[in-house]
């Protein structure tokens, strides 16, 4: 993540947060999302996580204000994405000026993010940084999603560009599909942001959380159970909306790390063999003494 932006306190990304909801009383998704993306050289996926693990740990040690989630990316590029929430916009500025005004006071901690930065940097090929919005309108049991988070291991995420002045079609066309999931009963929350800043106009994240892989399994009955609800006419159209609206979209399994997010005590909490497993400890056993040497041998 940014150096300026303790909140990977290295340049990557977030579900950082993940998700602000993990400190909130009554768990909601964050409204803003501030994500890095790397790309990991072949070969330092190690490495890489274990320079982010150093950066959580400077983050926890210095109360940085946000939490994030670092995840890999199980099917796709070699990459770590990393999400960090936010209440708005502005508190991105506010977090930014905290973290410079931090290392202004204290030279030892700016010194030891920069030497972490520089060792982060050699395990990257590249790095992108976005902002994203939360759309409410187009997501589905958002508080079952926030709320499920810390038992949460994966997300089936889709990164979508849709056509220029097309996204009040495309609004259209996700309220039909989360209606379509209401009737059907689907038991798989989803979340939808909007890109801001930091990509392409019209670009939209889609998230899918899973406490395992067997939701991917599901995926063929779920569709055909939404079909049914909405009935083949109606499905049908909604395919043809979608391929006049929708550019293109790529799909991402991400597997959240727990060594490279920053999470809170109450998050944790949710499964602490997870977030917080404890370090194995093998004692050897002694080795057995050598025999004493007879007086005079190799004499």
């Amino acid at each position: 993540m940014k150096l300026s932006t303790i909140g990977a306190l290295s340049t990557s990304v977030l579900l950082a947060t993940v998700f602000q909801a993990m400190a909130q009383d009554a768990p909601a998704l964050p409204k803003v999302l501030r994500i890095y993306r790397e790309e990991i050289k072949q070969g330092k996926d190690v490495a890489h996580e274990k320079t982010e693990a150093a950066f959580a740990k400077m983050a926890a040690r210095n109360k940085y204000p946000n939490y994030w989630l670092g995840c890999n990316v199980v099917a796709g590029p070699t990459e770590a994405w990393f999400f960090e929430g936010h209440d708005s916009i502005m508190s991105i500025q506010k977090v930014t000026t905290l973290v410079e005004t931090l290392m202004e006071k204290n030279p030892a901690l700016k010194a030891e993010l920069t030497n972490a930065d520089a060792l982060n940097s050699e395990m990257r090929t590249n790095a992108t940084s976005m902002i994203a919005v939360l759309r409410d309108d187009l997501s589905y049991k958002a508080s079952e999603f926030a709320a499920d988070l810390g038992k949460t291991r994966f997300f089936a995420m889709t990164l979508m560009r849709i056509k220029p002045y097309t996204d009040m079609h495309f609004a259209e066309l996700g309220k039909q599909v989360i209606a379509a999931d209401e009737k059907s009963n689907s038991d798989v929350p989803n979340a939808t942001y909007q890109i801001v800043s930091g990509g392409y106009a019209g670009t939209y994240l889609l998230f899918a959380p899973m406490k395992s892989l067997d939701k991917m399994d599901e995926y063929g009955s779920r569709g055909k159970a939404m079909m049914e609800a909405m009935g083949m006419e109606k499905a049908a159209a909604l395919y043809k909306g979608a391929s006049e609206v929708i550019n293109s979209s790529q799909l991402f399994l991400l597997a959240i790390n727990p060594k490279m997010s920053y999470v809170s005590k109450e998050m944790a909490a949710a499964d602490p063999d997870f977030w917080t497993p404890k370090a194995t400890v093998t004692t050897a056993k002694p080795a057995a003494p050598k025999a004493a040497e007879k007086a005079g041998d190799g004499q």
